[in-house]
C-alpha cells in the first residue's frame, strides 16, 4: 500500500479509503489511485482488511431463483469489489435449512434478498445477524408486462402470447386477462432465460390453427431467439408477429427489439447502490424507479388495425 501511496503521490490512508470505496475521497482520485494500484497488480488482502476495519467485504446473496436480476445484482457487487456468497433457496427444505442453520456467521457485510417474501420467523433470524439487508421482489417485472400490454393494445393487438422464463409464475397471464385480452393455454408457455429457449417455444407459438398477433417475453434473451426463428422461418416481424421484451439487456438494444427497460437487471444494480450504502453506514430514502418503454422496430400495429 505505502508503494502504490508513493505512485499515487496520496498517503496510504487515501489509498486504502480510495480502494475501499469509504468516503472523504474524491471520485477524481479514487480513478487515479485505482489505476495505480492496477498498474502496479495491487490489491487489498480482504481477510486483513476484515481484521483492520471490520468490514469482510463480502455479500450475502438469497434467491429462489437464478434471474437477470441476480446477474445484475452480482455484477454491481463484483465492480464494487465484494465477493458474492450465493444461496439458492428454490424449495422449502432449503429454506427451512438455510434460516435454521443460519451458516453466515460474521462472514458478509449485508445481506440482499432477490424474490423471496420472508416469514416472521425468517426475517427474525435474519436480523440476528445484525448487518443491513434489502429485499427486491417482482413487483417491477409485473409492471413491465402491464407497460408491454398497454403499448400492445395501442397498437390493436388482441390475441398476445406470453412467454415466461423459467421461475416466472404463471399468474402473469392474469395480466392479460384484466387488460381485456384473449388468454390461450397454448399462447402461455415457458422456457429457459436463452436465446435457444426462445428459439424453441416458437414451434409451440405457432402450431395452432389460431396464431398471436404479438409476443410479450419475460426474459431478453429468449425474445431474442423467438426474434431470430420467426425471422429464420420466414415470418416478418413486426408486421406479421410482434415481440416486446420485459428485460432491457443490451443484446435488445443491438437487434433492435422493443423493450421495457428499468426491470430485473437494472433492479439488481439499484438494490446493490442502496445496500451498500447503508453497509458504508448511509441512509437510504425510497425512491420511485419508473419504468420506461422503449420503442424500437420489433412492435407495430396488428394486421387489420385501423
Amino acid at each position: 500500500m505505502s508503494d502504490v501511496a508513493r505512485a499515487a503521490g496520496v498517503s496510504a490512508a487515501t489509498v486504502s479509503r480510495a480502494l475501499r470505496g469509504e468516503p472523504g475521497v474524491s471520485e477524481a482520485t479514487r480513478q487515479h489511485v485505482s489505476e495505480v494500484a492496477r498498474r502496479m497488480k495491487y490489491a487489498i488482502a480482504r481477510d486483513a482488511s476484515s481484521l483492520a476495519g471490520g468490514r469482510r467485504y463480502a455479500i450475502a446473496v438469497l434467491t429462489a431463483e437464478v434471474s437477470p436480476v441476480l446477474a445484475g445484482a452480482e455484477g454491481a457487487l463484483r465492480q464494487a469489489g465484494y465477493d458474492v456468497l450465493l444461496y439458492v433457496l428454490a424449495d422449502r427444505e432449503a429454506r427451512a435449512k438455510f434460516f435454521g442453520d443460519l451458516p453466515l456467521g460474521r462472514r458478509v457485510d449485508g445481506v440482499l434478498l432477490l424474490s423471496m417474501s420472508l416469514t416472521d420467523a425468517e426475517q427474525t433470524a435474519l436480523e440476528s445477524l445484525e448487518v443491513p439487508h434489502i429485499a427486491v421482489d417482482d413487483t417491477d417485472l409485473r409492471h413491465a408486462l402491464q407497460t408491454a400490454v398497454e403499448h400492445l393494445r395501442g397498437l390493436g393487438h388482441r390475441d398476445v402470447a406470453l412467454v415466461l422464463a423459467d421461475g416466472v409464475d404463471e399468474s402473469y397471464d392474469e395480466i392479460l386477462t384484466a387488460a381485456g385480452l384473449e388468454v390461450r393455454p397454448e399462447w402461455t408457455v415457458w422456457c429457459s432465460p436463452t436465446v435457444d429457449g426462445g428459439e424453441q417455444v416458437v414451434d409451440v407459438l405457432l402450431d395452432g390453427e389460431r396464431l398471436p398477433t404479438a409476443v410479450i417475453s419475460s426474459n431478453g434473451a429468449a425474445a431474442l431467439g423467438i426474434f431470430l426463428r420467426v425471422q429464420r422461418d420466414g415470418r416478418a416481424v413486426p408486421d406479421e408477429l410482434s415481440i416486446v421484451s420485459l428485460d432491457g439487456q443490451e443484446l435488445t438494444r443491438v437487434v433492435g427489439l422493443t423493450a421495457v427497460e428499468g426491470a430485473e437487471r437494472e433492479q439488481g444494480e439499484r438494490a446493490v447502490a442502496d445496500l451498500l450504502t447503508l453497509v458504508r453506514g448511509g441512509q437510504v430514502e425510497p425512491a420511485e424507479h419508473p419504468l420506461r418503454l422503449v420503442v424500437r422496430n420489433s412492435s407495430g400495429p396488428a394486421a387489420g388495425a385501423g
